[in-house]
């Protein structure tokens, strides 16, 4: 099943919700004059639907301790605002059309539940579809009639309304939710003693989850909430927040699915955009409300940044959750009715927390300056405080958090699913399963610093890639990357740039030594910045120590100890490990004892040729190295032709024929003659 199929089937079930909550603040408004009574009303009652499939002992069992005290909490919530509901705003309303208001809202929220229930009984016994989705249609026939029945008695309109109601069957006849019974044979069906739960990563993705659903719920059902306010703005609100959705999310799909970079195809990059642009959209709604310049325009626009934001969140989430299949694979925990139902029980709490926070909103606009529901936007306008952004931030800042400690970068997705391939071929890589298994189990984040920096860094850094091409990725031997290095431009274009995930050998002490780095940088760089005062040097250093180890952890670089050859040892250790696990490896050979050549590349150290040596000793595998060499004047990161390692050679031979080739290669690709510059060198 592709990645489409994926993403569309959720987003029907959720347009489904959308629309449900809509047509209750219509009605509202048809029959009581406030909108806000019923979208409330639907946002109670859906809740309330949440919490007793999550409570009841079908669902209970597959949430966590923490999950299961947040779905209580939220029971609490929703008991003390349902009181308020019924129990004191309903005196100040006509007592038959109240009682219109809620059978309708009652109706509707049984028909969004039988069609799911029906949905997910049609998916279980395909041998039965045909006749389950006949009786759902039924049922949902029968409920369009009482329907009719009480609209048609209390509004002169009410067969448009009717024809409203009846609307959602385009959304409800769907069996939802394909995606878990299509992917469920990546889940592997033997049981293991390892409790999904126990699992960091999908902790992790638990916390996703919660965060980036509560976010999208709470922020399109206030902004709703306000177009409410005018009977008018809806129909096109609807148009807009759909036709944007639909957009953006094809463009997702699109993009996820063409882009060749894993960098780009990495979830939490497209995540994080869809969240900027809801934070956006949500900080525009409070600067029209604070200001009072609320017209259909800018409500149009908010609306359409905060559509185009949940669709790139969606595309996102849906993506990792194809992620977390294949990471359910790899561990083998529990059988995949087990996840499944785990999944769908986690993905009901996300909403069932959206729609309390939501609630919330809508009480403290019932409650601050005033005792009756606000009308129209003026007077929302004037009852509208600094304190309703809290839920928003709040939810907004742990979303934001949920995504930084999801440990699957770009570069260990693609690396999951290599073991995975491998693993049906019948290879075994304990060196590449381990590492999965410390990622995956450990506590790892996503190495936000450094895309952070690398993105302000990079437009002042503009280079061009020439034969990229040539690079062959094969996970089962790696490529060892040889680079010039620049000064300290190599390794910042590298970074910036390179086509495929590597990681680099560094200074040991650029790496676990902040006061060293500190020390260094102060004393060869700032100390002699005279027209900065004493402190501010102290401090810049302190901060470019800080910036320093923390950037070069989080690109997992090798440390190299140059000054101990036991610890050396340890550098080769290292870097075979990584090899091995399908990293591909990225060095700077100039000897450190000259100064870096500005064109062309400068001697050679050999201690790299060890690493091959070893290599093949270890593994028995012929290492690939392929120079690569970074142009300043021209602008371009050019990549060689790949060569092997020989251990037919004898290693003095081998070394000095190693030495000589990426000598040749780099000398070529900077438009430097090898013979002439060997002659010069002389």
């Amino acid at each position: 099943m592709n990645d489409s199929n994926q993403i569309k089937m959720p987003i029907g079930e959720a347009m489904s919700h959308l629309y449900g909550y809509i047509f209750s603040m219509l009605l509202s408004n048809a029959l009581v004059g406030i909108p806000f009574f019923g979208g409330a009303l639907y946002l109670v009652g859906r809740s309330a639907i949440l919490c007793f499939d999550l409570l009841s002992r079908r669902s209970r069992k597959y949430l966590s301790a923490f999950s299961r005290h947040c779905t209580v909490s939220a029971a609490i919530v929703l008991f003390v605002v349902a009181a308020v509901l019924f129990g004191f705003y309903p005196t100040t309303f006509d007592s038959s059309r109240l009682w219109a208001l809620y059978a309708a809202v009652a109706l509707e929220l049984l028909a969004d539940t039988l069609s799911q229930r029906f949905g997910r009984m049609a998916l279980r016994n395909t041998g039965n579809r045909t006749r389950i989705i006949a009786i759902s249609f039924l049922l949902q026939m029968l409920i369009v009639l009482a329907a009719g029945v009480i609209l048609v008695n209390h509004l002169k309109d009410g067969w448009q309304f009717l024809g409203g109601f009846a609307l959602p069957l385009l959304f409800r006849l769907k069996p939802a939710s394909r995606i878990d019974t299509n992917r469920s044979a990546s889940v592997p069906s033997d049981k293991t003693d390892l409790p999904i739960h126990s699992v960091q990563a999908y902790r992790s993705f638990q916390w996703i989850n919660m965060t980036l659903f509560a976010l999208v719920e709470l922020v399109v059902g206030v902004i709703y909430a306000l177009l409410a306010t005018r009977t008018e703005w809806l129909l096109p609100s609807i148009l807009i927040g759909v036709a944007v959705t639909f957009v953006f999310m094809e463009a997702a799909i699109v993009f996820l699915r063409r882009t060749k970079k894993p960098k780009r195809r990495d979830p939490t990059r497209m995540i994080l955009a869809g969240l900027a642009l809801i934070v956006a959209g949500a900080a525009f709604c409070v600067w029209m409300l604070r200001a009072g310049q609320v017209d259909y325009l800018r409500v149009y626009f908010c609306l359409g940044i905060v559509s185009a934001g949940s669709a790139l969140v969606m595309a996102g989430l849906f993506k990792i959750t194809h992620v977390m299949t294949n990471v359910m694979s790899f561990i083998g925990s529990g059988s995949t009715e087990d996840y499944l139902k785990t999944r769908h029980a986690d993905l009901g709490l996300a909403r069932l927390v959206g729609d309390t926070l939501a609630l919330l909103i809508l009480t403290i606009i019932c409650f601050i300056n005033g005792d009756s529901l606000p009308k129209d936007l003026s007077q929302l306008a004037a009852r509208f405080q600094p304190v309703m952004t809290l839920p928003v931030i709040l939810v907004a800042v742990g979303a934001f958090f949920s995504v930084y400690h999801f440990p699957l970068s770009d570069k260990y997705i693609e690396k999951l699913q290599s073991f995975l391939l491998l693993r049906q071929t019948g290879e075994e890589n304990e060196v590449m399963r381990s590492k999965l298994e410390n990622v995956v189990s450990g506590v790892y984040g996503q190495p936000f610093l450094t895309r952070f920096l690398a993105s302000l860094v990079r437009p002042f850094f503009r280079y061009r890639l020439e034969h990229e091409e040539r690079i062959q990725s094969d996970v089962r031997n790696p490529i060892l990357f040889l680079g010039n290095h620049l000064e300290v431009l190599g390794p910042i274009l590298c970074t910036l740039w390179f086509p495929v995930p590597v990681r680099f050998w560094s200074i040991s002490t650029m790496m676990d030594d902040r006061k060293k780095v500190t020390e260094y940088v102060y004393s060869n760089t700032f100390s002699k910045v005279t027209w900065l005062p004493r402190f501010l040097q102290k401090l810049t250093a302190m901060f470019i120590g800080w910036l320093s180890v923390n950037v070069m952890n989080q690109l997992e670089c090798i440390p190299v100890y140059r000054d101990s050859p036991m610890k050396l040892r340890e550098t080769i250790r290292c870097s075979i490990e990584a090899l091995e696990s399908g990293d591909n490896l990225m060095i700077f050979p100039e000897s450190s004892h000259e100064k870096y050549a500005l064109q062309g590349i400068g001697k050679l150290s050999p201690g790299f040729v060890m690493l091959a040596a070893a290599y093949w000793r270890k593994c028995g595998k012929k290492l690939r190295m392929m120079p690569v060499y970074a142009c300043k004047e021209k602008k371009i990161i050019n990549f060689g032709t790949i060569f092997e390692f020989n251990p037919d050679n004898a290693y003095a031979d081998e070394q000095d024929r190693i030495i000589r080739e990426t000598e040749r290669q780099i000398l070529e690709m900077a438009g430097i003659d090898p013979a002439a510059d060997g002659e010069e060198s002389e």
